[in-house]
C-alpha cells in the first residue's frame, strides 16, 4: 500500500499533475455481493412503491431535482 503524505497538496500543486496516482493494492480480492441481485431488485421494487406513496415525496423530489440533462 502506498504511504500518503503528511501534508495535502495546494492547488497549484494539484493542477501541476493531471494525472492521479491511486494506490494499487496487488493482494485486493474482490467479494461477491452479499445478497442475490433478484432478491434485491425485488426489494428495490416494494421500497419504490413505499416512498412514492408518501405525503408530499413527488413534491420533494421535484425540488430536489437537477435542472440541467446531460450525457455521459
Amino acid at each position: 500500500m502506498t504511504k500518503y503524505p503528511l501534508h495535502s497538496p495546494t492547488t497549484d500543486q494539484l493542477n501541476d499533475k493531471p494525472t492521479l496516482d491511486l494506490p494499487v493494492d496487488p493482494d485486493f480480492l474482490s467479494r461477491p455481493p452479499q445478497i442475490d441481485p433478484q432478491a434485491m431488485l425485488h426489494r428495490i421494487a416494494e421500497n419504490i412503491a413505499w416512498r412514492n406513496s408518501r405525503p408530499g415525496e413527488a413534491e420533494r423530489r421535484a425540488a430536489e431535482k437537477i435542472p440541467v440533462e446531460f450525457v455521459l
